[in-house]
């Protein structure tokens, strides 16, 4: 028997189930190198000294368990660059393509480790679409490696998991952490070469799960924006959104990566000021990009704000899977919201405008959270059929999107035995350059009782730096000019 129909009857015996159209998107950029990798990172302070010997061996010893909680984990994807990608299951998972242990040079590092991280392509083949980046940085004292940070990245495909994803893994990941407490990781002789379960059943994809049902009016507008001609649409958008797309040979992928932490207790005041106001804290934050944006560009007439969601509760799908189930809504910023915000002369008149837009845009999101899934996004994707070819004809356009803010909310450690050596600190979520995406993304989770890390990503060149500095300064400026109008709440 020939070697190639060896390779097919084994590829075809552990096939799983073709792409859903939501996965399908994410082989079709990769195929065009416009889209890497989605990072969801875990800062731990590590209470014991753990060498990096040891290290490895405790988090090697985690991957079963994880390869039988999530079998996203032990799939890839066959025929990525056609029109019928499908899943695949691999035989075995070799630790060495999953598990990295690299240390950070120096404090504070870690912006350039993530864009290190989003700039390697996935390899083709019979690969894992995941891996665990771990990062420790320096001890602060002669006693290696006690209470240091350690930064566990993981580092995955979006065509087998939204950012809810990220943070079912690290709560799979951090119950393993926790039984190994209780047990002699001396003894533990975890292989290499592991093993997947044979019986894998990946989730159906979310058109198998619910229907998406779109109005005539919905599909002729979206239709209109799409395909009509300039002469009957009339002039060009207005929406300000960075440099137009590029080829990777006209701008290469070079993922920018800027962090904001945000202390729990200014936090917590941020949170009750929303609630009092009857926004939520989604909102607040997209008011604070749209006012920072409004000032720094004072040309601009109009933004685009892209809001992702999940679908998971249409669905039932619960939160503790590894899916992509993520749909997103669009929100215009037209000339006179930012008129408001510009005429704003004193801190007063700011916050007035900042809580005008919040309201603005909550409004908008809480029509979309009635009607889903009617009139969604996600809907228009089966009238996609080559997706490749729709992504390459965006190259030379302007960009649609001004920013896209996607929220993962609260992380909460699973109720349970709380781990002596793993305090978990802070998470991290973000997503490297998009060439053919939103001028910048700003993604933002929290630990339940600690900060909220914000990430601002972006592709090199596609806006000025100047432009980040002022979004990033604005979501520092959040808890003092909130506090300034309300002094005795920050009390």
């Amino acid at each position: 028997m020939k070697l190639n129909t060896l390779v097919a009857m084994s590829s075809s015996s552990n096939a799983l189930r073709p792409l859903g159209m939501i996965e399908k998107l994410y082989p079709a950029r990769q195929s065009l190198g416009v889209y890497h990798s989605v990072i969801v990172t875990a800062t731990y302070k590590v209470t014991l000294k753990l060498e990096d010997t040891f290290l490895y061996t405790t988090l090697r010893a985690a991957v079963p368990g994880l390869l039988h909680r999530h079998p996203s984990l032990c799939c890839y994807i066959e025929d990525g660059d056609t029109a019928t990608p499908r899943f695949a299951r691999l035989d075995t998972v070799d630790v060495r393509d999953v598990l990295y242990c690299v240390g950070l040079e120096e404090r504070g590092n870690l912006e350039e480790k993530l864009q290190e991280l989003h700039n390697q392509p996935w390899p083709v083949g019979p690969k894992p679409l995941w891996k665990l980046a771990v990062m420790r940085e320096p001890p602060t004292n002669s006693d290696t490696h006690v209470d240091s940070a350690l930064h566990i990245a993981l580092v995955y495909h979006h065509a087998i998991g939204d950012g809810l994803s990220g943070t079912a893994f690290h709560q799979s990941l951090l119950r393993e952490l926790e039984s190994m407490d209780q047990k002699n990781q001396e003894s533990q002789q975890t292989p290499e070469l592991i093993r997947t379960p044979t019986c894998t059943n990946l989730t159906e994809p979310i058109e198998k799960l619910i229907s998406l049902p779109l109005s005539w009016m919905f599909l002729m507008r979206q239709a209109m924006k799409e395909y009509a001609p300039q002469w009957l649409i009339g002039a060009p958008s207005t929406i300000w959104a960075g440099l137009p797309n590029k080829t990777l040979d006209e701008l290469p992928f070079r993922s920018r990566v800027r962090l904001v932490s945000i202390r729990a207790e200014d936090l917590h005041f941020l949170i009750e000021a929303s609630r009092e106001h009857d926004v939520s804290l989604t909102s607040l934050l997209t008011a604070s990009i749209a006012s920072a944006l409004a000032n720094e560009l004072p040309a601009a007439s109009g933004f685009l704000g892209l809001t992702p969601y999940t679908l998971r509760r249409v669905t039932g799908t619960s939160m503790a899977e590894m899916v992509n189930q993520s749909t997103a809504f669009e929100t215009i910023y037209a000339a006179d919201i930012l008129d408001r915000i510009r005429k704003a002369s004193d801190a007063a008149e700011r916050l007035d405008s900042l809580w005008a837009t919040a309201g603005y845009f909550h409004t908008q999101m809480q029509s979309e959270f009635v009607k889903c899934p009617k009139d969604n996004l996600v809907g228009l994707l089966p009238y996609v059929i080559d997706h490749v070819d729709y992504y390459k004809k965006k190259f030379g356009k302007a960009r649609e999107v001004t920013w896209e803010l996607s929220n993962l909310g609260v992380f909460k450690a699973s109720p349970g035995p709380s781990s002596k050596t793993w305090k978990l600190n802070s998470m991290i979520f973000t997503q490297g350059a998009m060439p053919l995406g939103a001028a910048f993304t700003v993604n933002c989770v929290s630990v339940q009782g600690k900060s909220l890390t914000l990430a601002i990503t972006w592709q090199d060149q596609v806006v000025d730096e100047d432009l980040i500095d002022a979004v990033a300064q604005g979501f520092m400026d959040l808890p003092r000019l909130l506090q300034r109008n309300y002094p005795s709440e920050a009390a």
